[in-house]
């Protein structure tokens, strides 16, 4: 059974919520809605050809490298190049253990996800906390569109 773009924008914002998005207010992760209005301009103007579904969360981080989450795909800005990947495309969300990254789980910023191709993308968020967010939050909408 397909999801709609509404039930899918629901499943994700009461994720987010289930994982504290509301509690923690880090400057680089917000909700696609509460952006300023030039921002969401310029990354629905910008990204009309990768948009796919509505938008819903936006990860940032310093370097100016993001992603965002739509209810279809997501997004990614490498600092070089955008690129997307639709959630029924994805062959594998990696995780790696702790002893080969030799960072904390909190200082994770970075996921890498595989598509059916196997191609690899990286997506970026702030810290572990955003980290962990992106990648449950992906894990149910992988599960929502299976």
């Amino acid at each position: 059974m397909k999801k709609t773009d509404e039930y899918m924008l629901n499943r994700i914002k009461w994720k987010a919520g289930r994982h504290g998005i509301y509690k923690r207010s880090n400057g680089y992760t917000f909700f696609f809605d509460e952006l300023p209005e030039s921002i969401k301009g310029h990354l629905k103007t910008d990204l009309k050809e990768y948009l796919s579904g509505i938008p819903v969360i936006f990860f940032s981080k310093p370097s100016n490298q993001w992603t965002l989450l739509c209810t279809k795909c997501v997004v990614g800005y490498s600092g070089e190049r955008v690129f997307c990947i639709d959630f029924e495309d994805i062959f594998e969300i990696e995780t790696y253990p702790f002893w080969i990254t030799k960072k904390s789980k909190l200082d994770w910023d970075e996921l890498t996800i595989s598509d059916k191709k196997s191609n690899r993308y990286v997506f970026h968020t702030y810290d572990g906390y955003d980290h962990n967010l992106l990648h449950n939050i992906l894990l149910m909408c992988c599960q929502l569109v299976a």
